[in-house]
């Protein structure tokens, strides 16, 4: 039976926009790649994402990431994790963003929410490169409210204890990344005692970097 793999994106984000670059990653698995929507509405509960119990593969990035992390006591044993670009508090210090910027930011969605996506591209348009139109093409089809309720969630959220059944997690992070920087991403150690990291020196933020 061929494996089944599950795709949570960031925020905004579809991971499904590079679908044909992201499936050479497992040929011979079916994927599935859950728009930013359907998961703003599992941030609490993603194991309650439809086939996402089921997966032998969930591979998470940014938010995606933190949302299981944080729900991390309902890990089907067994399940192997791929994450991507992760952190325990996207508001930690070292970061761009505090709990003020991203309410400020969320309440900014509300009103005016194409120029507040262009805000966002525009901070880390290093980080965007050759993808930077496709995300933002796929970000304006999201409602306000769902972006505001990642928003909201990034900043009320963080991991705070040892994630359960790490040996089965892999983190792939690039040491060109500056929307999330390594040394963010290395403090997950403490709660990934068991978790295999893997930097790529040559990728930044986006996926198909990290994963090919």
């Amino acid at each position: 039976m061929n494996e089944k793999w599950i795709w949570l994106p960031d925020w905004a984000s579809n991971l499904g926009v590079w679908e044909d670059d992201l499936a050479d990653v497992q040929p011979s698995a079916s994927h599935t790649y859950t728009p930013y929507d359907q998961m703003a509405d599992y941030l609490e509960h993603p194991m309650d994402i439809p086939g996402l119990k089921k997966a032998s593969t969930v591979v998470a990035w940014g938010l995606g990431a933190l949302s299981l992390m944080c729900s991390s006591s309902t890990h089907p044993k067994g399940q192997k994790w791929i994450l991507l670009s992760p952190y325990a508090d996207f508001c930690d210090e070292i970061g761009h963003w505090t709990v003020p910027n991203l309410h400020f930011m969320a309440h900014q969605l509300q009103t005016t929410t194409e120029p507040a996506l262009k805000a966002f591209m525009e901070l880390f348009e290093e980080d965007f490169g050759d993808w930077q139109d496709d995300w933002f093409e796929n970000a304006k089809k999201y409602n306000a409210e769902s972006l505001s309720k990642g928003l909201l969630y990034l900043s009320s959220h963080r991991v705070e204890s040892v994630v359960p059944g790490s040996r089965d997690i892999l983190v792939l992070y690039g040491r060109m990344d500056t929307t999330v920087e390594p040394a963010w991403t290395l403090k997950l150690k403490e709660f990934l005692p068991e978790a295999e990291f893997k930097e790529r020196p040559k990728a930044g933020h986006w996926p198909p970097m990290l994963l090919l």
